[in-house]
């Protein structure tokens, strides 16, 4: 059992802009809705949840010295994530538009023109001193075109034992860039994250088929709750019933309080069982990353 979870997350950081309308989206009128500037990002939102369940939290990821960047800034500071950020100088901080439909689901848009990549040498092998795990967002790699920026640093992470995790976070990303080419350039890793849909694209015959590149495959299931698969491991868990809102960041907050909880304790059913009420509760509210005030 670890006392102090301490983790190193690395990926994308946005600004979410929501659209809800309160009927069905139609095109050429007008529809009332929500229209919501919320702090966002997968790996951002991974972070900022470890960190409100306790754990030590390192984002390692860009920011543009825009206005939206100082805002994003304070928002990192308050949440205590933002001893990795860069700065981009000149560069636009991450915007994604997410239509969210009235019954919850919903669908991205992001900005090419503000998306901050990752180069080679961008992270530094100090960032994993101390760490138990290291988390990292498929956007990451998708944004740089390749995850030779990458590479060294798992390899620095395999050499000192601190555990790998991976969400490749867009099954329509992944499909574009390659399942195998992505599974390989990654390479092996601890726990892979993902959901039905990322799944069945990785491999057909996911989870099973996936246990060569992973040691834990964590499939997330939405309303029906989420399972464990490894080689001597099987379990699954229902999530709560809710009433949906939005699911944007549901599926990061479950990778937060699964992996805090799974490197805490060693429990999969714990974890899942924490996965799947912080997932729910997200799911509960319009954006990523709402207050915790009602978390029960």
């Amino acid at each position: 059992m670890v006392d102090q979870v301490t983790l190193v997350v690395v990926g994308d950081i946005a600004w979410d802009i929501l659209i809800r309308p309160e009927d069905e989206f139609v095109w050429g009128t007008d529809v009332y809705g929500a229209v919501r500037l919320s702090p966002g990002g997968s790996a951002a939102n991974v972070a900022v949840w470890a960190r409100r369940l306790g754990a030590r939290v390192t984002l390692a990821g860009k920011i543009g010295d825009d206005a939206l960047g100082v805002l994003m800034r304070a928002n990192l500071d308050r949440e205590g994530v933002s001893d990795g950020v860069q700065v981009v100088r000149g560069g636009p901080t991450t915007r994604v538009a997410a239509l969210v439909s009235p019954h919850g689901e919903r669908a991205f848009v992001t900005d090419k023109e503000s998306v901050l990549g990752f180069a080679p040498g961008d992270l530094d092998p100090a960032l994993l001193d101390g760490a138990d795990l290291v988390f990292v967002s498929g956007y990451a790699v998708f944004s740089s075109a390749s995850a030779a920026f990458l590479s060294p640093f798992l390899d620095e992470a395999r050499r000192r034992g601190v555990r790998i995790a991976f969400d490749p976070s867009s099954f329509d990303l992944v499909a574009s860039y390659g399942p195998t080419r992505l599974l390989r350039e990654v390479g092996h890793v601890d726990f892979l994250m993902v959901n039905e849909a990322e799944a069945v694209t990785l491999h057909p015959d996911a989870p099973a088929a996936l246990l060569d590149t992973t040691g834990t495959v964590v499939v997330k299931r939405g309303a029906n709750g989420a399972s464990v698969t490894g080689r001597n491991l099987s379990r699954s868990a229902v999530a709560p019933r809710i009433e949906v809102v939005d699911t944007t960041g549901a599926g990061d907050a479950f990778d937060a309080a699964f992996l805090v909880e799974y490197v805490r304790s060693g429990d999969a059913d714990a974890a899942l069982a924490a996965g799947n009420r912080i997932g729910s509760f997200v799911a509960r509210h319009l954006g990523a990353q709402p207050p915790m005030g009602e978390y029960p």
